[in-house]
């Protein structure tokens, strides 16, 4: 059930895309922010405290939910799965955004391409600046941030989806990863929001530990469907912690998926960090322009494609054994 319940998610996103206001967002939100704002004195500790009654409550609820609909009947099961999912899952939440810049550029409209990506990037980051954007840093940060969204909307979501009862797992990854993002955000004075204090930290651990595996193998995917040996070129040469880190895991992506492009993703800030001169020239990488983009969305819908056939696999051979 869990493979028609992922397929007929993904019909219903290409059909009706979840608009990034709806009440669910709103409320998940809401909820995060008046857990913190009643929890935060400050320390770690409180931020697990809070990060449970956030998170937990959504996972605990959800399975709840999902029990009483399997226990009616299996269509409602399906259709709780396929609820959730939809809020969860959000492939088009990077495809059509980065379809747009790649087509602004090809047009030789740079000024359109900047005015799109800077409009999709605030979504997550307010204070965004693109006014000294080349046109190729557009392409790369595009690409950059439109893989980085495929993992977390797409690729994170099916791998604890999968692996846990009912929708659970897709309620687990996506509010540990918002609350990573929203609890250690900078602040503006006078935001009403959480203040850059440790009570972030406790829902920033959780996430790199919950990503831990799913970066690899989302990175394994881009390996896969690309440039297999100029990805693996650029995963061994990597220099990050291999402990549970939300930075390391994003850096093995982005490194992966260049590899498997022949596309520079990295910054040359993350390059010059994590990889050797020789092994950057050694790669040849080309830089990232409209036609990189588009390669870019082929190599997530390829990936996907992947993972999807093997949980049918596993599936068909599990309703076998």
């Amino acid at each position: 059930m869990s493979w028609l319940a992922l397929i007929l998610t993904l019909l219903l996103e290409q059909v009706r895309a979840t608009p990034s206001a709806n009440p669910v967002y709103a409320g998940a939100a809401a909820w995060a922010d008046r857990v913190a704002r009643n929890l935060n004195a400050g320390k770690a500790r409180h931020g697990a405290y809070g990060w449970l009654l956030v998170v937990g409550a959504g996972v605990v609820l959800t399975l709840v939910v999902f029990a009483l609909a399997r226990s009616w009947f299996w269509l409602a099961a399906l259709a709780v799965d396929v609820a959730v999912l939809f809020f969860a899952l959000g492939f088009r939440q990077f495809s059509h955004p980065i379809t747009a810049v790649q087509k602004a550029l090809e047009q030789g409209d740079i000024d359109e391409a900047r005015r799109v990506f800077t409009q999709w990037r605030r979504r997550t980051d307010a204070g965004f600046d693109p006014t000294d954007l080349s046109e190729a840093e557009i392409a790369r940060q595009s690409i950059e941030f439109g893989l980085l969204a495929s993992h977390r909307h797409v690729f994170g979501v099916l791998f604890w989806f999968v692996l846990l009862p009912g929708p659970s797992g897709a309620v687990l990854y996506r509010l540990s990863e918002y609350l990573s993002r929203h609890w250690n955000r900078p602040h503006a004075a006078g935001d009403a929001g959480v203040p850059p204090d440790q009570f972030g930290q406790f829902a920033q651990q959780a996430y790199a530990w919950i990503d831990w595996l799913p970066a690899r193998l989302t990175a394994l995917g881009f390996a896969i469907v690309g440039d297999f040996e100029g990805a693996l070129h650029y995963w061994r040469n990597l220099s990050v912690d291999t402990r549970p880190n939300v930075a390391a895991g994003r850096t093995l992506i982005l490194a992966a998926a260049g590899g498997a492009m022949g596309v520079r993703v990295l910054s040359p800030v993350d390059s010059a960090r994590y990889l050797d001169p020789a092994v950057q020239e050694g790669g040849a990488l080309a830089e990232p322009g409209p036609e990189a983009l588009r390669s870019a969305v082929g190599l997530a819908w390829r990936a996907m494609v992947l993972w999807l056939v093997l949980l049918l696999l596993l599936t068909l051979a599990s309703a076998l054994a």
